[in-house]
């Protein structure tokens, strides 16, 4: 079978999916952990892709998925990582989490575990990552960057994220990066499974799914409860010299209560899916020296209901593969302060006590794929967004730029057309061109690019790909959220330009399967619009004006039959370049220097081989937090460690330790000009303990 035919059937298999330097030390500690040295020595070169199989699945974690063992040139021409959650059940991670292994990617969470999270790819924005649930678009215009704390995992099968060049079938030009996330398949068996889970900090997950035959078509039922109260123990320095009066505090006011519900009903041409989601979110007190005092205070809430339906068809007309998808999603966020920003922070009063932030989006998108001969395979698709935002509350009252105007409006489509074409009789080398038409409010702007693939052999391959993109800014980055997000209604659109250049290499190395990546990125950008903290409590969206970024990714895995190892390292400089701009030549903020991660799993301990045990290791280096460089957060190195253990065929039970030595509640801001170090405004979480047990019927 040609290569282009390969890619047509995994495009066929994909789009139903979706309607259907400093990380080297962190092998030597890991393996200290785990007693047992793995069959081979400890100076493996672990790099490169995660691939298709995900990272680090250990045996009794399995997945059957379509597209399983498919080859990631057949998913992207550009740089992809696949994770499977499914193979880290009983874990408690949530989506920022499961992000963090994957290189090129920062999770930013400015306020803590559960509080307002993002992700940053190859030193993008929030807004310029599109992220993707069952083929729904979760960027809302009233909410583009996406809330990463907010989406469930327990019922997702696989999360592919694409970085550089981005397929035809995710809409628009996507300047960051896509995280696309499918859930579970139903798959009729009369199957299903209970999960229970507890923690340390008020810690309770539980997760019920079931799956059924109805009708022609496969039935699946989900439903999820995640929550904690963070009240966890932190030194307050209150931002003084004098180390005599620091004293102990606990987090107050840091909890969170998600909860979700998936139904998806699917045969062989139609899914029709219905989500629900409930946010309920205690705004933490910033730091300011006198959170001691006044902790018993009830601070803000933050409560998001969103409720989605998606109806997708496909069939096929000959060689044509044609899909067709409406879609709706609701979203209401409510924001209510009983302080009445009476400064109970130490900063202005804003008197934002209550708002209300409704949307409501309407959308129809058209996707196919056609083979053309022995040489072409062409992708094409089409969407359209209507999408209406009410702003309630003393936010009118509060920002004059909105003209006190309740109603806010955003018609938007893409276009765009993709061609794969091989270009030699060995069908080793591939060009693959897209153009797109991206529109909003009535402006309309053009965007291309094209990735060249290169099979060398059965070990070796390359690509390099090279494009350009805009993004209009969205209703979010312009009117704000109601709650810590300030409008900014003078923003400009984004453009620029992004390359990057791989190559990987696949075989064996010490008898084990092996999979190494390294890519070279670099993207240069206009007007960009970043998300900047005014004060400790509120934050707002501004274009920056240029942007040089470039860096290194690094991302492997080695697998034998006891023992798997996956490590990815990242090495970024994102710099401002704004001409008039006092910050130029400084480091973005937010946008780490180095980042690494590493997990090691040792499977079929004891004689049973029930036993399995994990560990995992995390970096992040040389990150600003102002654009002045003048905040500097301290360099964080976490250890975790867990073990999972069958009980027996249908029962599992999985205990661990995030953050063993209790690190990050002693991160610091440094203090690069002036002033000193102190403690963050919103200290983050330290060890933590779980435990999960998991029944499968």
């Amino acid at each position: 079978m040609s290569y282009l035919s390969r890619v047509y059937f995994a495009y066929t298999e994909v789009i139903i999916l979706q309607g259907k330097a400093r990380v080297i030390p962190l092998f030597i500690l890991l393996f200290t952990l785990l007693t047992v040295p793995p069959p081979l020595t400890c100076n493996l070169i672990v790099s490169a892709y995660a691939d298709a199989d995900s990272p680090v699945p250990l045996p009794e974690e399995k997945v059957t998925a379509d597209a399983e063992e498919e080859d990631k040139l057949l998913l992207s021409p550009g740089t992809v990582t696949v994770i499977k959650p499914q193979e880290m059940k009983g874990e408690q991670k949530n989506l920022p989490e499961l992000l963090k292994q994957v290189p090129g990617l920062h999770i930013i969470e400015l306020k803590g575990r559960g509080a307002y999270t993002t992700a940053s790819v190859r030193g993008s924005t929030a807004s310029q990552v599109a992220v993707y649930v069952d083929g729904v678009l979760m960027n809302l215009g009233s909410e583009a960057a996406v809330d990463l704390s907010t989406i469930p995992v327990e019922n997702v099968e696989r999360i592919e994220v694409y970085r550089g060049y981005i397929p035809a079938r995710f809409g628009g030009a996507s300047m960051g990066g896509v995280i696309n996330i499918i859930t579970k398949k139903p798959d009729g068996k009369g199957e299903g499974s209970l999960l229970l889970g507890t923690g340390s900090y008020g810690k309770f997950r539980a997760n019920a799914t079931y799956s059924t035959k109805l009708g022609d078509g496969n039935l699946f039922l989900g439903l999820t409860r995640d929550q904690a109260n963070g009240e966890f123990s932190y030194l307050n320095t209150r931002n003084e010299y004098d180390p005599n009066d620091d004293y102990w505090a606990k987090r107050k006011n840091n909890s969170y209560q998600n909860t979700d519900a998936l139904v998806k009903w699917q045969n062989e041409n139609w899914t029709l899916e219905g989500a629900w989601k409930r946010n309920d979110r205690d705004l933490p007190l910033p730091i300011q020296g006198i959170e001691s005092d006044r902790s018993w205070e009830k601070g803000p809430k933050q409560v998001t209901d969103q409720t989605s339906f998606a109806a997708s068809h496909r069939r096929k007309i000959g060689d044509l593969d044609l899909g067709l998808r409406l879609e709706y999603l609701h979203q209401e966020k409510k924001y209510d302060d009983p302080k009445d920003g009476d400064s109970q922070f130490g900063l202005p009063g804003y008197k934002n006590k209550h708002n209300r932030y409704v949307t409501d989006r309407y959308g129809v998108a058209l996707d196919g794929s056609l083979p053309i001969g022995d040489s072409h395979l062409v992708e094409f698709l089409w969407n359209y967004y209507d999408e209406t935002l009410h702003t309630k509350g003393d936010i009118l009252e509060n920002y004059p730029a909105l003209n006190a105007t309740e109603k806010h409006t955003r018609h938007a489509w893409n276009g765009q057309v993709q061609d794969t074409v091989s270009l030699n009789k060995k069908d080793n080398l591939w060009l693959t061109p897209i153009v797109r038409w991206n529109s909003a409010d009535g402006r309309t702007e053009f965007s291309g690019g094209a990735a060249l693939s290169y099979k060398i052999d059965d070990n070796w391959s390359a690509k390099a790909t090279y494009g350009s993109y805009n993004r209009a800014p969205n209703m979010y980055e312009l009117y704000g959220d109601g709650a810590f997000i300030a409008p900014n209604t003078l923003l400009e659109w984004e453009d620029g330009t992004q390359w990057d250049i791989g190559v990987t290499w696949k075989g064996e190395i010490l008898k084990g399967k092996s999979e190494v990546t390294l890519t070279y990125f670099g993207s240069h950008v206009n007007n960009l619009i970043e998300y900047f903290v005014i004060n400790p409590q509120y934050a707002r969206y501004d274009n920056v004006g240029k942007a040089h970024i470039r860096g290194l990714e690094l991302e492997g895995s080695v697998k034998w039959d006891d023992w798997e190892i996956y490590g990815s390292a990242t090495w970024m400089d994102a710099i401002n370049k704004s001409d008039d701009s006092p910050y130029k030549d400084m480091r973005i903020p937010n946008r780490p220097e180095y980042e690494g991660f590493l997990r090691v799993a040792r499977n079929n301990l004891l004689k049973s081989k029930r036993l399995s045990a994990f560990a995992e290791a995390r970096y992040i280096g040389n990150n600003f937090y102002d654009r002045n460089q003048e905040i500097k957060q301290d360099d964080l190195f976490t250890l975790g460690l867990g073990f999972k253990y069958a009980i027996r065929e249908d029962l599992k039970l999985v205990v661990g330790v995030d953050d063993i030595f209790d690190k990050a509640p002693e991160v610091l801001f440094l203090a690069e000009e002036y002033g000193p170090d102190r403690t963050m405004w919103y200290p983050l979480q330290g060890r933590t303990f779980y435990a999960t047990l998991i029944w499968t019927f």
